[in-house]
């Protein structure tokens, strides 16, 4: 018998790591060949600008151009467009994935394809990018302002995107509810970001500690051309293991249609309209939900 996740239902912070873990779990294989369709492009342009920038980096610590202006430019260079690679890859990733869960909910659990997703991906992209742009430029004032009122902002909008794309909201009705949802569940979301967040950085420091170690090998004249492809693997690694930011990305949708339930009950009252009409598909939904 088919086990379908029931999204829309009151979970709390341990169900909803662990519920992270079981939809992934369940929809690893179309989950991640959606990233890699939509996403895969940045896995390939993110291991170059990764590479060259640590390549760039350790070049520069040569004592034959130490100090040079050309080299310094070019470090700069290719550490900016690094970061702005990485940045668009985990925006691309984050979005793909909400995405993802918004066709899995449409579908009643059936399992969304590549195509379902990229649908959704371009009805929501310009939205979601705008969007972003103006939380992020948001954020960047909260930190600036004593650091505190940024931390404070980080759960609530987070939450604003999966309003926008589970509710097909505009941005003022998403921002408006990510405050609402909140209310006296901060420490929640906030502990769930964490959590995920450390999980993600541990996994990716599986490549990004041997990048560095491998190419401070440069400095070894004997290690130049081993290091070079060292650091060309160690790039790609760190580039697909960037795709772990599904698993922050589900949970941020658990807690969305968590918060949601407890203030609109949203699930209960479709499950009520649906009493009766579907008996032969009771038995897939969770023991507790009835």
């Amino acid at each position: 018998m088919k086990y379908i996740i029931e999204l829309r239902r009151i979970r709390d912070f341990g169900e909803i790591i662990n519920d992270t873990f079981t939809f992934l779990k369940q929809n690893f294989k179309p989950l991640f060949s959606s990233l890699l369709v939509i996403c895969g492009f940045f896995v390939l342009v993110g291991t170059v600008a990764t590479a060259f920038s640590q390549l760039s980096v350790y070049d520069s610590l040569d004592p034959g151009v130490k100090g040079d202006y050309n080299s310094t430019l070019k470090v700069g260079i290719s550490a900016a467009a690094n970061g702005f690679v990485m940045m668009l890859a985990q925006f691309f990733i984050y979005l793909t994935t909400l995405c993802f869960v918004a066709v899995y909910l449409e579908k009643k659990g059936d399992k969304p394809t590549a195509q379902d997703v990229w649908g959704y991906f371009k009805y929501y992209f310009f939205r979601s990018l705008g969007s972003g742009l103006l939380l992020f430029i948001l954020l960047i004032f909260g930190f600036l302002f004593c650091i505190i009122p940024g931390i404070y902002l980080t759960p609530i909008f987070y939450l604003i995107l999966p309003t926008m794309i589970m509710e097909n909201a505009s941005f003022g009705y998403s921002f408006n509810k990510g405050f609402r949802l909140i209310k006296d569940h901060w420490w929640m979301v906030f502990g769930i970001i964490f959590v995920c967040s450390l999980i993600v950085s541990v996994s990716n420091s599986i490549a990004s500690i041997p990048l560095m170690l491998v190419a401070s090998l440069r400095i070894l004249v004997s290690f130049k051309y081993l290091s070079i492809a060292a650091v060309i693997f160690f790039s790609m690694l760190q580039n697909i293991l960037l795709l772990t930011y599904a698993i922050p990305t589900i949970a941020i949708a658990l807690c969305y249609f968590s918060l949601q339930e407890r203030k609109d009950g949203t699930g209960i009252l479709e499950r009520i309209e649906a009493f009766g009409t579907h008996a032969d598909k009771a038995d897939d939904l969770p023991a507790e939900q009835y």
